[in-house]
């Protein structure tokens, strides 16, 4: 169940990221926000929000014990 709510959240922020109809409606109020073009620094709050919401999903997921990766060092080869 988490899995499929942190899924949908990555899918909502790649739909928002490339939403055109968002673009052309916020470029017509304010073109610019902290001197920055407003679809520039809209993608970077997106990759951001995305980021944030993979590293949520990697420490939910390790601290449940369901991550599935298992790590061999070098010694033990």
């Amino acid at each position: 169940m988490r899995s499929a709510i942190f899924l949908l959240l990555i899918l909502s922020t790649i739909v928002l990221a490339t939403f055109p109809i968002f673009f052309t409606w916020a470029n017509r109020v304010e073109p610019s926000f902290i001197g920055l073009p407003f679809a520039f620094l809209w993608q970077i709050a997106m990759a951001l929000l995305g980021a944030f919401f993979l590293a949520c999903w990697y420490l939910v997921e390790s601290r449940s014990g369901d991550l599935d990766i298992e790590v061999e060092s070098e010694a033990s080869k």
